[in-house]
Protein backbone atom coordinates (compact mmCIF):
# COMPACT_ATOMS: atom_id res chain seq x y z
CA UNK A 1 0.00 0.00 0.00
CA UNK A 2 1.32 3.49 -0.83
CA UNK A 3 2.52 5.80 1.93
CA UNK A 4 -0.58 7.51 3.35
CA UNK A 5 1.08 10.86 4.10
CA UNK A 6 3.17 13.38 2.20
CA UNK A 7 0.67 14.09 -0.54
CA UNK A 8 -0.22 17.67 0.44
CA UNK A 9 1.90 20.57 -0.85
CA UNK A 10 2.37 23.21 1.89
CA UNK A 11 0.73 26.51 1.04
CA UNK A 12 -1.43 24.96 -1.66
CA UNK A 13 -3.62 22.56 0.31
CA UNK A 14 -6.78 24.28 -0.92
CA UNK A 15 -6.06 23.27 -4.52
CA UNK A 16 -7.10 19.95 -6.02
CA UNK A 17 -4.52 17.24 -5.44
CA UNK A 18 -3.26 16.89 -9.04
CA UNK A 19 -2.42 20.60 -9.10
CA UNK A 20 -0.67 20.24 -5.75
CA UNK A 21 1.56 17.44 -6.98
CA UNK A 22 2.45 19.37 -10.15
CA UNK A 23 3.38 22.39 -8.01
CA UNK A 24 5.57 20.22 -5.78
CA UNK A 25 7.41 18.78 -8.78
CA UNK A 26 7.80 22.27 -10.29
CA UNK A 27 9.23 23.59 -7.02
CA UNK A 28 11.82 20.80 -7.03
CA UNK A 29 12.96 22.01 -10.48
CA UNK A 30 13.17 25.67 -9.39
CA UNK A 31 10.28 26.57 -11.67
CA UNK A 32 8.57 29.77 -10.58
CA UNK A 33 4.88 29.19 -9.81
CA UNK A 34 2.13 31.76 -9.90
CA UNK A 35 -1.43 30.81 -9.07
CA UNK A 36 -3.49 33.00 -11.38
CA UNK A 37 -6.87 31.70 -10.22
CA UNK A 38 -7.08 29.54 -7.09
CA UNK A 39 -10.70 28.38 -7.50
CA UNK A 40 -9.90 27.61 -11.15
CA UNK A 41 -6.63 25.82 -10.28
CA UNK A 42 -4.94 27.91 -12.97
CA UNK A 43 -1.14 28.18 -12.88
CA UNK A 44 1.59 30.07 -14.69
CA UNK A 45 4.92 28.25 -14.67
CA UNK A 46 8.09 30.13 -15.55
CA UNK A 47 11.75 29.19 -15.83
CA UNK A 48 14.28 31.29 -17.75
CA UNK A 49 12.53 32.22 -21.00
CA UNK A 50 9.93 29.44 -20.89
CA UNK A 51 6.41 30.24 -19.71
CA UNK A 52 3.61 27.68 -19.63
CA UNK A 53 0.00 27.93 -18.46
CA UNK A 54 -1.67 24.93 -16.85
CA UNK A 55 -5.25 24.56 -15.65
CA UNK A 56 -6.28 21.68 -13.37
CA UNK A 57 -2.85 20.08 -13.81
CA UNK A 58 -3.41 18.65 -17.29
CA UNK A 59 -5.05 21.32 -19.48
CA UNK A 60 -2.22 22.93 -21.44
CA UNK A 61 -1.37 24.52 -24.79
CA UNK A 62 -0.47 21.05 -26.06
CA UNK A 63 -4.10 20.18 -26.72
CA UNK A 64 -6.28 22.18 -29.08
CA UNK A 65 -9.83 23.22 -28.31
CA UNK A 66 -11.19 20.94 -31.03
CA UNK A 67 -9.37 17.95 -29.47
CA UNK A 68 -11.03 18.85 -26.20
CA UNK A 69 -14.43 18.90 -27.92
CA UNK A 70 -13.80 15.54 -29.61
CA UNK A 71 -12.98 13.88 -26.30
CA UNK A 72 -15.85 15.58 -24.48
CA UNK A 73 -18.36 14.19 -27.00
CA UNK A 74 -18.44 10.44 -26.38
CA UNK A 75 -20.31 9.79 -29.64
CA UNK A 76 -17.81 11.69 -31.78
CA UNK A 77 -14.81 10.09 -30.09
CA UNK A 78 -16.39 6.67 -30.65
CA UNK A 79 -16.70 7.41 -34.39
CA UNK A 80 -13.11 8.61 -34.66
CA UNK A 81 -11.72 5.63 -32.74
CA UNK A 82 -13.63 3.18 -34.93
CA UNK A 83 -12.33 4.91 -38.06
CA UNK A 84 -8.78 4.24 -36.84
CA UNK A 85 -9.52 0.53 -36.52
CA UNK A 86 -9.79 0.58 -32.73
CA UNK A 87 -12.38 -1.48 -30.85
CA UNK A 88 -15.25 0.34 -29.12
CA UNK A 89 -18.58 -0.90 -27.70
CA UNK A 90 -21.54 -0.80 -30.06
CA UNK A 91 -23.98 1.96 -29.24
CA UNK A 92 -26.93 4.07 -30.32
CA UNK A 93 -27.28 7.79 -29.68
CA UNK A 94 -30.64 9.35 -28.78
CA UNK A 95 -31.66 12.99 -28.56
CA UNK A 96 -35.15 12.55 -27.19
CA UNK A 97 -36.49 10.26 -24.51
CA UNK A 98 -39.45 8.88 -26.47
CA UNK A 99 -37.28 7.56 -29.31
CA UNK A 100 -34.91 6.07 -26.76
CA UNK A 101 -37.75 4.32 -24.95
CA UNK A 102 -38.82 2.69 -28.21
CA UNK A 103 -35.44 0.92 -28.35
CA UNK A 104 -36.22 -1.14 -25.26
CA UNK A 105 -37.53 -4.19 -27.14
CA UNK A 106 -34.26 -4.46 -29.08
CA UNK A 107 -31.94 -4.42 -26.09
CA UNK A 108 -33.88 -5.67 -23.06
CA UNK A 109 -31.99 -8.97 -22.83
CA UNK A 110 -28.51 -7.57 -23.42
CA UNK A 111 -25.99 -6.23 -20.90
CA UNK A 112 -26.39 -2.49 -21.41
CA UNK A 113 -25.11 0.81 -20.10
CA UNK A 114 -26.92 4.14 -20.42
CA UNK A 115 -24.87 7.31 -20.19
CA UNK A 116 -25.11 10.99 -21.12
CA UNK A 117 -23.00 11.83 -24.17
CA UNK A 118 -21.42 14.59 -22.11
CA UNK A 119 -20.63 13.47 -18.57
CA UNK A 120 -17.84 13.13 -16.01
CA UNK A 121 -17.31 11.34 -12.71
CA UNK A 122 -19.87 8.66 -13.52
CA UNK A 123 -22.77 11.11 -13.27
CA UNK A 124 -26.03 9.97 -14.91
CA UNK A 125 -24.78 6.47 -15.77
CA UNK A 126 -26.79 3.26 -15.23
CA UNK A 127 -25.53 -0.24 -15.97
CA UNK A 128 -27.58 -3.40 -16.46
CA UNK A 129 -25.51 -6.58 -16.29
CA UNK A 130 -28.43 -8.79 -17.36
CA UNK A 131 -32.05 -8.53 -18.58
CA UNK A 132 -33.85 -5.47 -17.22
CA UNK A 133 -37.41 -4.25 -16.96
CA UNK A 134 -38.92 -1.47 -19.01
CA UNK A 135 -39.59 0.45 -15.82
CA UNK A 136 -35.91 0.32 -14.83
CA UNK A 137 -34.86 1.21 -18.37
CA UNK A 138 -37.14 4.25 -18.47
CA UNK A 139 -35.86 5.38 -15.07
CA UNK A 140 -32.28 5.07 -16.33
CA UNK A 141 -33.14 7.13 -19.39
CA UNK A 142 -34.64 9.84 -17.20
CA UNK A 143 -31.47 9.88 -15.10
CA UNK A 144 -29.24 10.17 -18.17
CA UNK A 145 -31.32 12.80 -19.96
CA UNK A 146 -31.38 14.88 -16.78
CA UNK A 147 -27.65 15.44 -17.30
CA UNK A 148 -27.70 16.51 -20.94
CA UNK A 149 -29.42 16.63 -24.34
CA UNK A 150 -28.11 13.34 -25.72
CA UNK A 151 -27.77 9.80 -24.35
CA UNK A 152 -25.84 6.73 -25.42
CA UNK A 153 -27.39 3.28 -25.05
CA UNK A 154 -24.31 1.15 -25.23
CA UNK A 155 -23.20 -2.46 -25.07
CA UNK A 156 -21.90 -3.31 -21.59
CA UNK A 157 -18.57 -5.00 -22.25
CA UNK A 158 -17.33 -7.53 -19.71
CA UNK A 159 -13.89 -7.23 -18.19
CA UNK A 160 -11.90 -4.93 -15.92
CA UNK A 161 -11.77 -1.20 -16.64
CA UNK A 162 -8.33 0.42 -16.75
CA UNK A 163 -7.24 4.04 -17.08
CA UNK A 164 -4.24 4.45 -19.41
CA UNK A 165 -2.51 7.82 -19.06
CA UNK A 166 -0.92 9.08 -22.27
CA UNK A 167 1.52 11.99 -22.26
CA UNK A 168 2.81 12.85 -25.71
CA UNK A 169 3.90 9.72 -27.51
CA UNK A 170 4.00 7.49 -24.44
CA UNK A 171 1.60 5.68 -22.16
CA UNK A 172 3.25 6.43 -18.83
CA UNK A 173 0.91 4.75 -16.33
CA UNK A 174 -2.06 2.39 -16.03
CA UNK A 175 -4.50 2.34 -13.13
CA UNK A 176 -7.32 -0.03 -12.21
CA UNK A 177 -10.05 1.93 -10.48
CA UNK A 178 -12.01 -0.35 -8.16
CA UNK A 179 -15.54 0.67 -7.10
CA UNK A 180 -16.11 1.81 -3.52
CA UNK A 181 -15.88 -1.28 -1.33
CA UNK A 182 -15.20 -2.73 2.10
CA UNK A 183 -13.81 -6.11 3.14
CA UNK A 184 -15.67 -8.01 5.81
CA UNK A 185 -14.15 -9.33 9.03
CA UNK A 186 -17.13 -11.40 10.18
CA UNK A 187 -17.79 -9.06 13.11
CA UNK A 188 -18.45 -5.51 12.00
CA UNK A 189 -21.30 -4.09 9.95
CA UNK A 190 -20.86 -2.52 6.53
CA UNK A 191 -21.45 0.90 8.08
CA UNK A 192 -18.70 0.28 10.65
CA UNK A 193 -16.31 -0.95 7.96
CA UNK A 194 -16.99 2.17 5.89
CA UNK A 195 -16.28 4.37 8.91
CA UNK A 196 -13.00 2.57 9.50
CA UNK A 197 -11.90 2.75 5.86
CA UNK A 198 -12.70 6.47 5.80
CA UNK A 199 -10.21 7.02 8.64
CA UNK A 200 -7.39 6.60 6.09
CA UNK A 201 -5.77 10.08 5.92
CA UNK A 202 -5.66 9.76 2.14
CA UNK A 203 -9.46 9.96 2.08
CA UNK A 204 -11.13 13.34 2.09
CA UNK A 205 -13.59 15.41 0.10
CA UNK A 206 -13.33 17.83 -2.79
CA UNK A 207 -10.42 16.17 -4.66
CA UNK A 208 -7.82 17.60 -2.28
CA UNK A 209 -6.68 14.17 -1.18
CA UNK A 210 -5.66 11.08 -3.17
CA UNK A 211 -8.93 9.27 -2.36
CA UNK A 212 -12.48 10.37 -1.61
CA UNK A 213 -14.46 9.24 1.42
CA UNK A 214 -16.94 6.42 0.84
CA UNK A 215 -20.52 7.57 1.21
CA UNK A 216 -23.63 5.72 2.33
CA UNK A 217 -26.10 7.76 0.32
CA UNK A 218 -29.06 6.76 -1.82
CA UNK A 219 -26.91 5.30 -4.62
CA UNK A 220 -24.91 3.13 -2.25
CA UNK A 221 -27.98 2.02 -0.30
CA UNK A 222 -29.76 1.09 -3.52
CA UNK A 223 -26.82 -0.94 -4.75
CA UNK A 224 -26.49 -2.74 -1.43
CA UNK A 225 -30.19 -3.54 -1.62
CA UNK A 226 -29.70 -5.27 -5.01
CA UNK A 227 -27.28 -7.60 -3.19
CA UNK A 228 -29.69 -8.27 -0.34
CA UNK A 229 -27.60 -6.12 1.99
CA UNK A 230 -27.93 -2.94 4.05
CA UNK A 231 -25.56 -0.86 6.22
CA UNK A 232 -26.25 -3.11 9.23
CA UNK A 233 -25.32 -6.32 7.38
CA UNK A 234 -22.22 -8.13 8.64
CA UNK A 235 -20.14 -9.49 5.72
CA UNK A 236 -18.22 -12.73 6.10
CA UNK A 237 -14.51 -12.53 6.77
CA UNK A 238 -12.50 -11.52 3.66
CA UNK A 239 -15.67 -10.98 1.61
CA UNK A 240 -15.49 -7.85 -0.53
CA UNK A 241 -18.72 -5.86 -0.61
CA UNK A 242 -19.09 -3.27 -3.36
CA UNK A 243 -21.15 -0.19 -2.63
CA UNK A 244 -21.33 1.08 -6.22
CA UNK A 245 -21.14 -0.21 -9.77
CA UNK A 246 -19.08 2.66 -11.13
CA UNK A 247 -15.39 2.71 -10.39
CA UNK A 248 -14.74 6.45 -10.13
CA UNK A 249 -12.28 7.55 -7.47
CA UNK A 250 -14.53 10.60 -6.98
CA UNK A 251 -17.23 8.31 -5.56
CA UNK A 252 -15.02 6.48 -3.09
CA UNK A 253 -13.26 4.00 -5.36
CA UNK A 254 -9.74 2.67 -4.86
CA UNK A 255 -6.87 3.25 -7.29
CA UNK A 256 -4.55 0.30 -8.00
CA UNK A 257 -1.42 0.88 -10.07
CA UNK A 258 -1.18 -1.94 -12.63
CA UNK A 259 1.24 -0.42 -15.13
CA UNK A 260 3.50 -3.45 -15.06
CA UNK A 261 0.63 -5.77 -16.04
CA UNK A 262 0.48 -4.38 -19.56
CA UNK A 263 2.90 -4.82 -22.42
CA UNK A 264 3.72 -2.41 -25.21
CA UNK A 265 0.82 -3.66 -27.36
CA UNK A 266 -1.82 -2.33 -24.97
CA UNK A 267 0.09 0.88 -24.32
CA UNK A 268 0.29 1.47 -28.07
CA UNK A 269 -3.49 1.06 -28.31
CA UNK A 270 -3.83 3.90 -25.78
CA UNK A 271 -1.39 6.10 -27.72
CA UNK A 272 -3.23 5.40 -30.99
CA UNK A 273 -6.53 6.32 -29.34
CA UNK A 274 -5.06 9.59 -28.12
CA UNK A 275 -3.71 10.44 -31.56
CA UNK A 276 -7.10 9.67 -33.13
CA UNK A 277 -8.33 12.97 -31.67
CA UNK A 278 -5.02 14.81 -32.08
CA UNK A 279 -4.43 15.01 -28.33
CA UNK A 280 -1.19 15.09 -26.35
CA UNK A 281 -2.59 14.51 -22.85
CA UNK A 282 -5.34 11.94 -22.45
CA UNK A 283 -6.79 9.40 -20.05
CA UNK A 284 -7.95 6.41 -22.10
CA UNK A 285 -10.48 4.15 -20.36
CA UNK A 286 -10.22 0.61 -21.71
CA UNK A 287 -12.04 -2.60 -20.78
CA UNK A 288 -9.66 -5.56 -20.82
CA UNK A 289 -10.87 -9.08 -19.91
CA UNK A 290 -7.33 -10.48 -19.60
CA UNK A 291 -4.13 -8.37 -19.72
CA UNK A 292 -2.18 -11.50 -20.69
CA UNK A 293 -4.12 -11.78 -23.95
CA UNK A 294 -2.34 -10.07 -26.87
CA UNK A 295 -4.05 -6.79 -27.73
CA UNK A 296 -4.43 -7.89 -31.35
CA UNK A 297 -6.66 -10.81 -30.35
CA UNK A 298 -10.36 -10.43 -31.12
CA UNK A 299 -12.20 -9.27 -28.01
CA UNK A 300 -8.99 -8.40 -26.17
CA UNK A 301 -10.04 -4.84 -25.41
CA UNK A 302 -12.72 -2.21 -25.91
CA UNK A 303 -12.18 1.54 -25.51
CA UNK A 304 -14.91 3.16 -23.42
CA UNK A 305 -13.97 6.81 -23.64
CA UNK A 306 -11.26 9.46 -23.86
CA UNK A 307 -10.75 11.92 -21.03
CA UNK A 308 -9.46 15.41 -21.82
CA UNK A 309 -8.62 16.28 -18.20
CA UNK A 310 -7.15 13.07 -16.75
CA UNK A 311 -6.34 13.31 -13.07
CA UNK A 312 -2.67 12.78 -12.28
CA UNK A 313 -2.95 11.91 -8.62
CA UNK A 314 -4.38 8.41 -9.10
CA UNK A 315 -1.03 7.48 -10.66
CA UNK A 316 1.18 9.26 -8.11
CA UNK A 317 -0.79 8.33 -5.01
CA UNK A 318 -2.48 4.98 -5.72
CA UNK A 319 -4.26 3.11 -2.96
CA UNK A 320 -2.11 0.14 -3.95
CA UNK A 321 1.02 0.08 -6.08
CA UNK A 322 3.86 2.30 -7.30
CA UNK A 323 4.11 6.05 -7.65
CA UNK A 324 4.55 6.65 -11.40
CA UNK A 325 5.84 10.24 -10.99
CA UNK A 326 3.55 11.55 -13.72
CA UNK A 327 3.84 15.18 -12.63
CA UNK A 328 7.48 15.21 -13.66
CA UNK A 329 6.60 13.45 -16.90
CA UNK A 330 4.16 16.26 -17.68
CA UNK A 331 6.75 18.92 -16.90
CA UNK A 332 9.14 17.14 -19.26
CA UNK A 333 6.48 17.25 -21.96
CA UNK A 334 6.05 21.00 -21.42
CA UNK A 335 9.77 21.49 -21.98
CA UNK A 336 10.96 22.31 -18.47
Amino acid sequence: MSAPRGFATPGFEDLEISTQLLIADAQARDIAIEVLDRPGHFLRLRKNDRVEYVKQASKTRLDSYVSFLMMEDKWVSKILLREKGLSVPTAEQFHDVETARAAYSRIQDRPTVLKPVFTNFGVGITMFASAFSKTDYNAALDTAFAEGPAVLVEELVSGEEYRFLVLGDQCVAVCNRVPANVIGDGNRTIAQLVTEKNQDPRRGQGHRTPLEKIQLGSVELSYLNTQGLNPDSIPDRNKTVYLRKNSNISTGGDSHDVTDLFGDDYREIAVRATKAVGAAICGVDIIVPDPKMPAGTSGAYSILELNFNPVLYIHNFPYLGKNRDVGNRLLDLLGF
